[in-house]
């Protein structure tokens, strides 16, 4: 299903927005970005600017990149200089599960790289808590945004084709995980409503397969 969010854009790409995990293509990652908290306070922050095989093909996005992502990052690539890092693939989603505060109220996590052989745990420290948080980084492979994406010739997906999608997509990665974000990352695009058939039909058959029925 979708977010309410989706109608309210703005500069930063917004985790809550995030059907499924996505793979995005560096740009740069910049540090002292003046930005304005929700408190109203301005702080430096850093932002990643990124492109995708979607919305940001030709004008770069952008994320606020916080230090957790940055972590993650310089392992799923395996590369800690940021500067090292553009034009390099990452793959990232929605997790509910992200800190703030005392409270959970979830953000945008790096989830792997195509670039990756296998599974990595990263342990990291986090302020103010005795245990660390531990995240498994996962290859995602075959999931690269192309530089020169099939352009959308047709119109959109309809709601009920992406409620679908979201909900074959988080059925399959209760079984396979990793294979859901590869389906949905080879299948979404582009973002037209034929190419969403398509993604559905995929899913369907995978869930049918891990579980034996109907999906």
């Amino acid at each position: 299903m979708g977010h309410f969010e989706e109608l309210y854009p703005g500069r930063f790409l917004k985790g809550v927005t995030l059907l499924a995990p996505k793979t995005i293509r560096i740009v740069e990652v910049i540090g002292n970005v003046e930005l304005e908290g929700d408190d109203g306070t301005v702080k430096p922050k850093a932002v990643l600017r990124y492109k995708d095989g979607d919305k940001h093909k030709d004008k770069p996005g952008e994320i606020v990149w916080v230090r957790t992502n940055s972590q993650l990052a310089a392992v799923a690539l395996n590369e800690p200089d940021h500067n090292k890092w553009g034009g390099r693939l990452l793959t990232i989603h929605y997790d509910k599960t992200v800190p703030f505060g005392k409270e959970k109220k979830g953000g945008i996590r790096v989830l792997g790289s195509p670039d990756m052989k296998s599974t990595v745990e990263v342990s990291i420290k986090m302020p103010r808590r005795k245990h660390p948080i531990v995240y498994v980084l996962q290859p995602t492979g075959g999931s690269a945004p192309k530089t020169a994406a099939k352009p959308a010739t047709g119109p959109g997906p309809t709601t009920a084709q992406t409620n679908e999608a979201k909900r074959l997509y988080d059925t399959l990665s209760e079984h396979n995980p990793s294979l859901a974000t590869k389906m949905f990352a080879e299948h979404s695009t582009p973002y037209t409503s034929e190419q969403y058939q398509t993604l559905i039909e995929k899913l369907s058959a995978e869930v049918q397969a891990a579980e034996g029925g109907q999906a």
